[in-house]
């Protein structure tokens, strides 16, 4: 028993190590441009992680969002995507961090975390449902508060 959980440990750790973090990332592009959503940015791949720098989000052929560093981490069980420093063109909106987690324990929902200067940003999106719900807590930017809707929780 000691020696199968060894090897299960070890076996976790090198899918983690040499799982090809590039390839992946070029098939979500792949999967995006049907979307017209392509990414520009510059890759850099650890042991652990996928780094994006200084990159630009095009949709439709207009730069909707430019970022600083995004890290990835796809791990097995866990995965999680950190952010900083997005610019959104709509409104001069800046998001400092934004923080997106996957976890096997619910495998339903991705949930989000993030501080902008228009406020805290929290949400869910439901796999099964298909719908996205973010909220903004603290909204301070009044065009904002004119377009979104307001309810218990926040906008």
């Amino acid at each position: 028993m000691k020696k199968f959980l060894i090897f299960l440990i070890g076996l976790i750790i090198g899918l983690i190590v040499f799982m090809p973090k590039k390839s992946l990332y070029f098939t979500l592009q792949h999967f995006l441009q049907k979307e017209n959503i392509y990414i520009n940015s510059e890759i850099n791949s650890n042991i652990v992680s996928l780094n994006l720098k200084n990159g630009t989000i095009f949709y439709k052929g207009i730069d909707a969002v430019k970022f600083k560093d995004v890290f990835i981490y796809p791990f097995l069980f866990f995965n999680s995507l950190k952010a900083t420093n997005i610019d959104i063109d709509f409104g001069n909106l800046n998001i400092s961090n934004l923080d997106i987690t996957y976890s096997i324990i619910n495998p339903s929902k991705i949930y989000i975390k993030g501080d902008s200067n228009f406020g805290r940003i929290d949400g869910i999106v439901d796999l099964i449902d298909r719908k996205i719900k973010v909220y903004i807590l603290n909204l301070s930017n009044s065009t904002l508060k004119a377009i979104l809707r307001k309810d218990k929780k926040g906008y």
